[in-house]
């Protein structure tokens, strides 16, 4: 009977204490200004493809944890659709992009998080998620570079303009996905990261408090 009671009240502590547990994830809006810019999702008729970094300071992070989502900030409801994109996320301890694109890795290696054979923008404005097939384990002691590659556009000459402010060296890009170097510019994108909905919880917990059960 004692330990039929113990096994009551462990399930009655974890059912009050599992809502708080599995709430919304936390996230991190970095916000660098309100510009507007329309690289890397430009879809020109003369631009055949891009390959675009972008640099998020740590400090603006401030939180270790596993990243789930990761939205960019559109400025206007218009949408194109690009061919072959892929999404990367990576450490890097440069505070400042050079203009190699496997440099600004810092020795890291970059993690492909989302890849599309077509890929439509949302005609939203506002914050908007990359759809992340893979998660990603940010650090909180380097900096994060987010990077989006695509091959091909609807060639509908819109531009699907960012959310952005003027940072020295916190974008590199060129007008090719297979360029190894580019252009560095004054200009840093807002971002939105959200980070895994349970922080609180090991998978394993639910196991052991299974295991009490049987």
């Amino acid at each position: 009977m004692r330990i039929y009671v113990v096994k009551v009240a462990a399930l009655a502590v974890c059912l009050a204490w599992a809502p708080a547990a599995f709430a919304t994830g936390h996230e991190v809006y970095v916000k660098y200004g309100e510009g507007m810019n329309a690289i890397p999702w430009w879809a020109h008729p003369t631009l055949l493809s891009t390959r675009c970094q972008m640099l998020f300071d740590q400090a603006y992070i401030a939180y270790a944890g596993t990243v789930t989502e990761f939205k960019l900030e559109k400025s206007d409801a218009v949408s194109s659709t690009f061919k072959n994109v892929k999404f990367y996320l990576c450490h890097t301890g440069l505070s400042s992009f050079t203009t190699s694109f496997q440099a600004n890795y810092d020795n890291n290696t970059p993690k492909m998080v989302a890849s599309f054979a077509s890929y439509t923008l949302p005609a939203v404005v506002g914050p908007y998620p990359i759809p992340m097939a893979e998660t990603f384990a940010y650090n909180n002691v380097d900096n994060l570079l987010f990077e989006v590659t695509w091959e091909s556009s609807d060639l509908s000459n819109t531009m699907c303009r960012l959310r952005s402010g003027p940072i020295d060296g916190h974008r590199c890009f060129a007008w090719d996905y297979r360029a190894t170097t580019g252009q560095v510019s004054k200009l840093a994108y807002n971002g939105l990261i959200v980070f895994d909905k349970y922080p609180g919880v090991a998978p394993a917990s639910f196991g052991r408090l299974k295991a009490l059960f049987r």
